[in-house]
């Protein structure tokens, strides 16, 4: 009876931690897949969808760079209040901001206002969810059974599938039953008001879970040795690195919705169609990885071999979706890029958590993390819009996942050596 309880409760607390984490990938992808649809409404220019697009993914790209300071802040609140106590603070903080942005009017209507408040939505957004991660992905790491906290987090990565899942299937089953100017004028509200549904079952889930486990602040027993902080100050710079690289490649690859519409002038039904198809096979190879990983802990050959294939094999499929546009090309590139891309992710995130110490991991992960995504997943989208539209070569974006492959591969090898020593 005592271990079902155990069970359960843990299974509560992972709940608490993936509900938010979801409801923020749910929340910027469906910015990021109808980012063209936004640029429209609140950032018209007479210089064509391109530079539309430019704008509103530079508003998205705003929201990023708020998520160090929300990592510092609240990461030092949940410090002294406790892990849920900040998350039940985030996940309210992201709800207001999905309202702002489903109910602001657009520029045509009010002017200057209207790309105002959706840069304020971003900010909100972007200070919410840099909070977020460090103190979830704690939770993960912390209710996972022994040893297998690094597997268990990968379910971090996991919900940001998921909710970006569920906002292309949203934009699906809008771009096929409503006309391109429909769409364009108000359908791509339609995710951001159902957003909002999310938000009271998953502070239930939060507040479930606060209520089934005590809401201590997480403060270090004893304050690091010279020796551990010596260890620490080896490692960050690799986590660094790891995270950079993962982060890259995932708006790379979620950029393929705009990249179908605006770059290679496809419907939207079949950008959002091909996504769907690639973030559903992402999720199963995430699935069968974090499977494989908790019986194979440290699969160096595995890693390798799935990461160089997906370095070389991605200027391939992006030049067949260049050279022969369409349903098939889109499905290869989406499906191959997120599914190369899943199976090795659970090694990734295994060896990026294991890496950095019991007593701080919440909040070192946070900072590195924050840091990382909002100075390069912030402006991985609009530098590739920006390239794209100077060079002309819509080939960029299969070269950059080649460049994060590498770095990727040598992050996870370096931090293997530091692990072994």
């Amino acid at each position: 009876m005592a271990e079902n309880t155990g069970h359960a409760r843990a299974g509560v607390l992972i709940g608490a931690a993936c509900a938010g984490n979801f409801l923020e990938f749910y929340n910027f992808m469906a910015y990021a897949f109808f980012a063209p649809m936004i640029g429209h409404a609140f950032f018209p220019s007479g210089s064509g969808n391109l530079m539309n697009l430019l704008y509103a993914l530079m508003t998205f790209a705003v929201g990023f760079v708020m998520r160090p300071l929300g990592a510092v802040v609240i990461g030092r609140f949940a410090r002294a209040h406790g892990q849920h106590a900040a998350l039940m603070l985030t996940f309210g903080m992201m709800g207001f901001g999905s309202f702002l942005i489903a109910a602001t009017p657009p520029a045509a209507a009010i002017g200057i206002t209207a790309p105002i408040i959706i840069i304020l939505a971003r900010i909100l957004q972007g200070f919410s969810d840099g909070g977020e991660v460090g103190p979830a992905t704690e939770l993960l790491y912390s209710a996972a059974p022994g040893g297998l906290g690094g597997v268990y987090s990968t379910l971090q990565y996991m919900t940001q599938l998921l909710g970006s899942l569920l906002a292309v299937l949203l934009g699906l089953v809008l771009s096929l039953g409503m006309s391109h100017d429909a769409l364009f004028a108000w359908g791509w509200r339609v995710p951001f008001a159902f957003g909002l549904v999310i938000v009271p079952a998953g502070l239930f889930i939060r507040r479930l879970a606060a209520a089934g486990h005590a809401i201590t602040p997480r403060r270090p027993a004893t304050p690091p040795s010279p020796e551990e902080r010596r260890a620490v100050r080896k490692v960050i710079l690799f986590v660094f690195l790891g995270i950079v690289s993962g982060t890259v490649s995932t708006y790379l690859r979620t950029f393929g919705v705009s990249y179908a519409v605006s770059v290679l002038h496809l419907p939207p039904a079949t950008g959002m169609a091909a996504m769907t198809a690639g973030l559903a096979a992402g999720s199963l190879s995430v699935l069968a990885s974090m499977a494989f990983i908790a019986r194979h802990p440290h699969p160096s050959g595995m890693v390798i071999f799935v990461t160089v294939l997906m370095g070389i094999l991605s200027p391939f499929v992006y030049s067949y979706a260049i050279h022969d546009p369409g349903l098939a090309s889109q499905l290869t590139l989406n499906v191959s890029m997120f599914a190369l891309s899943g199976f090795v992710m659970t090694s990734l995130w295994k060896i990026l958590l294991d890496a950095l110490p019991p007593h701080s991991r919440s909040f070192l992960f946070g900072i590195i993390y924050a840091l990382a995504v909002s100075i390069f997943g912030g402006l991985t989208q609009p530098a590739v819009t920006w390239l794209i539209a100077i060079s002309g070569n819509p080939l960029i974006p299969g070269w950059m996942i080649s460049a994060t492959a590498a770095l990727s591969l040598f992050s996870y090898l370096r931090l293997r050596t530091f692990m072994k020593n």
